[in-house]
């Protein structure tokens, strides 16, 4: 059975990699590529079938509405379900729109602007369910509503609203966690009415499944199987440590610190457990463990059937079809392992993935894989690329069918056919895309562009203004070399910007110098660890270490300390970073020092600095004065784990908020009641300043949540986290 996207997969990416094998294939990334404007195909490629918008690139016009992102949902009777954002240059706030498309030219068959989402809707027999709210900022308005998917009209709504993004349906009823108190709900799917309620100790329900009449969800409290039915007790597990993995007829499968368990679905008896942590599936009688090594486990006794070793550990789950288990690494290798334990295949691509990476489906013999702003179709077969195309910016969501592939990125959706020939990119191909109007939209073709000067010789057109006019070459200006300029400083170190001579020419780094001889040992044993870090996506690397002075990269676009790049960026370089972190978690790595300005940007990419450093150098802090980045645990010298890096986290995402750090009072500028006394005294030209920035009750609420001050309390991954601050930054 294939993947099928779900209500909230933005978390169905996967990390893998391998090597060869008897009979393998060994695929590598097509180099002939096409580009056109910001968007880029492999030669192979199909152009887009239809966009929506009809030119997702192009916002030309200060007074238009641009597209923030399209989200496709699902396929069902012929309508694309997509929910979009909307942004203007002269709008407060950004406007949402659920939609229906028609699939063969994405017509617009109805469009609902009444509220925004507080959930990702899911679609059900007919029926498109979410939790909405009709006016932003005003958490009262929050309801749950039932759309007809024909024709968009509202047939109920009830004035529940789901505490969190996950929200499931049966035949029967909708289940979801209560907002408004601490209530697990059943509402009738025909009318909206209640059906049950169970009330439960936690805060928000992270996972829900299905199975045989039974409901099993987990909050922070533990676990809980309910019947379905009437919302009866069947058995509950106190457990803040576990967390889902996956319901089957065999048992129910999770994780536990460092350890995959299975549980008894009648009682919740564990069954067995295995030494590990990673990311699992369970798929044709068997559990697929992936972390750091791929182990086929049996379902009902614990035992391993068979290891694959070289492997890169993941952060979710296999993909396992068509014989193999398939996956993504960190560095974007994708690798498939035969279900014997053999090697398959791998493809090396040219892109890092991120949390925002995915195998969504495997179907006809074609993986179809999104990486950062990378659409890959790959045959099952030998893993070679069949296509690829590249949006102008970062994908959101990539849905599969059985005709079509929607490729939902942030500045619009692509489309293309399935099952048909493919065309060969020739220069007579990129000719009539170039012209057609798609082709100029996803261009952005101006005058002068390396693309439009291509397209005009090609047609002979040589005119005055576009012939190249060879004009003597001015002499280089003389570069200084050396330390250029000071670019940062702490209690124990100082960086500058350096300019080197080297045997490729003149190189920029960052140059990181000991200022405190007494940590000197401590220094020199964390950069060292750090540099046996240098091979992980998303590490910045140890370039040299002499002495008391390290040698770093040098970027440009500079950390999340000193980023004056607007927030949704710094948003998709923090999660980024927060999956450099989260990664390193799954082998067992605590990174406890990180601040904003260990985040560093390089275009869309983030790179994450100071692993070992800044925990190893904390000892020696003043401990009147800590880092205002550290967790209270840290303050208290007791050991820190993975939610002490989710607070740290959540103490940067507030500086990225409002420019503070923890004890210059972010939470605090976070809190709706100060922030209504700001605006109330504030004059005309900050007040539209705070009106308009992204900041809302949401992100307050879950910004704190990551920074409370009991570890228990807070996000239980980085994942988690990071899932529920995009969630609400979108909404925002």
């Amino acid at each position: 059975m294939n993947p099928s996207p779900s209500s909230l997969s933005r978390r169905g990416f996967l990390a893998t990699a391998g090597t060869l094998g008897t009979a393998v294939g060994l695929g590598d990334a097509q180099t002939t590529t096409t580009t056109i404007g910001t968007t880029t195909s492999s030669k192979d490629a199909p152009k887009p079938d239809w966009t929506f918008p009809e030119n997702p690139d192009d916002s030309s016009s200060d007074d238009e509405e641009t597209v923030r992102f399209a989200y496709p949902i699902v396929v069902e009777d012929g309508l694309l379900i997509v929910l979009s954002a909307y942004s203007g240059e002269n709008r407060g706030q950004s406007r949402y729109s659920l939609q229906a498309l028609n699939t063969d030219d994405g017509s617009v068959k109805w469009s609902n602007d009444d509220f925004f989402p507080v959930t990702l809707p899911v679609v059900e027999d007919g029926t498109v369910y979410l939790s909405a709210q009709l006016e932003q900022g005003d958490g009262s308005s929050r309801r749950f509503v039932a759309l007809d998917l024909r024709t968009g009209d509202e047939q109920w709504h009830n004035s529940v609203s789901a505490a969190s993004s996950v929200v499931k349906v049966d035949d029967s009823h909708v289940y979801l966690f209560a907002e408004q108190d601490a209530r697990f709900v059943a509402l009738d799917a025909e009318s909206g009415k209640q059906a049950w309620t169970y009330e439960v100790t936690g805060d928000y329900a992270s996972q829900i499944f299905l199975l045989d009449g039974t409901v099993y969800f987990r909050v922070k409290s533990g676990l809980y199987a309910l019947s379905a039915e009437d919302g009866s007790e069947r058995w509950k597990l106190q457990s803040s440590n576990t967390s889902l993995s996956s319901v089957t007829e065999e048992g129910i499968f999770c994780r536990r610190r460092d350890s995959f368990v299975a549980l008894d679905r009648k009682n919740g008896d564990e069954l067995w457990s295995v030494q590990g942590s990673g990311t699992a599936t369970v798929e044709d009688g068997r559990v697929y463990l992936w972390g750091e090594t791929l182990r086929a486990i049996d379902p009902e006794n614990g035992s391993v059937e068979w290891q694959y070793d070289d492997v890169h550990s993941i952060t979710n789950e296999p993909v396992v079809a068509d014989g193999m288990v398939l996956g993504v690494s960190g560095d974007g290798t994708f690798s498939a392992v035969n279900t014997d334990g053999t090697k398959a295949w791998t493809f090396e691509t040219e892109t890092q993935t991120d949390y925002y990476s995915t195998v969504s489906e495997v179907s006809d013999g074609e993986v179809y894989s999104m990486i950062g702003q990378t659409l890959y179709v790959l045959s099952a077969e030998d893993g070679s690329l069949k296509w690829s195309f590249s949006a102008a910016k970062r994908g959101i969501h990539m849905l599969v069918t059985y005709d079509n592939v929607f490729f939902g990125t942030y500045d619009g959706l692509y489309t293309f056919e399935r099952h048909h020939s493919l065309l060969d990119t020739a220069v007579d191909g990129t000719s009539e895309f170039l012209t057609s109007a798609p082709g100029l939209g996803l261009s952005g073709i101006l005058v002068g562009t390396a693309a439009f000067v291509a397209y005009r010789r090609f047609n002979g057109d040589d005119d005055s203004t576009a012939a190249a006019v060879e004009s003597p070459a001015e002499p280089e200006p003389e570069l200084e070399y050396g330390r250029l300029e000071r670019l940062s400083a702490d209690e124990f170190t100082e960086t500058y910007r350096v300019r080197k001579r080297t045997d490729d020419g003149p190189k920029l780094v960052a140059e990181r110098q000991l200022t405190e001889p007494r940590v000197a040992g401590t220094f020199r044993s964390a950069v060292e660890r750090w540099a046996e870090l240098n091979d992980r996506p998303g590490v910045v690397p140890v370039l040299e270490i002499d002495g008391d002075s390290i040698e770093l990269p040098y970027y440009e676009d500079g950390s999340l300390a000193d980023s004056d790049r607007p927030f949704p960026e710094r948003l998709d370089a923090l999660s980024a970073a927060g999956a450099v972190v989260h990664d390193a978690h799954a082998d067992g790595m605590i990174h406890g020092g990180m601040t904003p300005a260990s985040v560093f940007s390089d275009g869309d990419d983030a790179f994450v600095a100071d692993w070992e450093l800044g925990s190893a150098l904390a000892e020696f802090r003043d401990s009147a004065d800590p880092s205002p980045y550290d967790a209270p645990e840290q303050v208290a010298g007791t050991e820190a784990d993975e939610r002490t890096d989710v607070y740290r986290l959540g103490a940067i995402a507030a500086f990225v908020l409002t420019g503070k750090s923890p004890d210059e009072g972010s939470l605090r500028a976070l809190d709706p009641e100060h922030r209504e006394v700001i605006l109330a005294q504030a004059g005309p030209q900050e007040f539209e300043l705070l009106r308009d920035d992204p900041i809302s009750e949401d992100l307050y609420e879950i910004i704190s949540k990551a920074m409370a001050e009991d570890p228990a309390d807070r996000y239980e991954s980085v994942v988690a986290f990071d899932d529920m601050l995009r969630w609400a930054a979108f909404r925002a």
